[in-house]
């Protein structure tokens, strides 16, 4: 009885099939969501019931086509099963596969976080610490080669993702290419000409300076400037006032330089 069914399953489905695209020919083709509408590939002449497909197989064969035209921006399919799922989720509920990284998300989305440049570190921390727990590639080793290419490629998005919204310096400037502002390697036409001759004599102090106590108050006086600059801007990310931003991440880049060389002098 069974392989009846599925021959009678098969020809009605070729029927449905030559109904449909008839009616499908009088319009052009259109694409919705991210998928453009596509019929699945002819399925196989059963030429006995003996050799009828069976009803998983029937519904495989035409299960890919259906889900891909009713994926939204919301979902995805799963690259193993082709089940539909949500793009929040890291494993696909129905086989439990590791998913590739969503490359629309940004930094945030990645840690969960709450878009802004007031991020809380420690819980940023957590959250990181989490992640990794779930995807770094030493838990996928007895997986397949697939899945342990995505857990390597997840791991190195959420790796970069909190390094940089944990630094200030570099969640601003990524926060100010979100709104279409990039920030100039030298930036040095977003200084003034003064701030810059200042820069310039904290060089050279630095250079010049031969004991250690020397070279940390450099250091000192470098981490009080990058504190004070941070404050100034939450205050301009919170006002909405991103050019004033952009001027106070321009100098932040200098002292950060400037830091950097401090501890090269300190640990050589």
């Amino acid at each position: 009885m069974e392989p009846t069914r599925a021959v009678l399953k098969c020809y009605a489905s070729q029927w449905m099939r030559m109904v449909v695209q008839h009616w499908w020919s009088r319009k052009p083709p259109v694409s919705r969501g991210f998928w453009a509408f596509s019929w699945p590939p002819r399925l196989p002449c059963i030429k006995s019931a003996t050799s009828a497909m069976s009803r998983s197989t029937l519904r495989s064969s035409c299960t890919y086509s259906l889900r891909s035209f009713c994926v939204t921006s919301q979902s995805r399919l799963c690259w193993r099963c082709q089940a539909e799922m949500s793009r929040a989720e890291l494993f696909c509920p129905t086989c439990t596969s590791l998913q590739p990284p969503d490359e629309s998300k940004d930094f945030f989305q990645v840690l969960d976080c709450e878009k802004s440049f007031n991020v809380d570190t420690q819980e940023l921390q957590r959250k990181y610490r989490n992640l990794q727990r779930l995807l770094h590639p030493d838990f996928f080793s007895q997986k397949s080669e697939s899945e342990r290419n995505i857990s390597e490629k997840q791991s190195t998005v959420v790796n970069k993702a909190y390094k940089t919204l944990l630094s200030p310096l570099k969640r601003g400037v990524y926060l100010l290419s979100l709104n279409g502002i990039t920030l100039k390697e030298g930036a040095d036409d977003e200084v003034d000409t003064q701030f810059l001759f200042d820069i310039l004599e904290l060089n050279e102090q630095l250079n010049d300076a031969e004991t250690k106590d020397d070279i940390e108050e450099v250091g000192h006086f470098v981490q009080e400037q990058l504190v004070s600059l941070t404050k100034d801007l939450r205050k301009a990310f919170q006002q909405g006032d991103l050019q004033e931003a952009k001027i106070l991440l321009a100098k932040m880049k200098y002292f950060s330089n400037i830091q950097d060389q401090v501890k090269k002098k300190i640990i050589p």
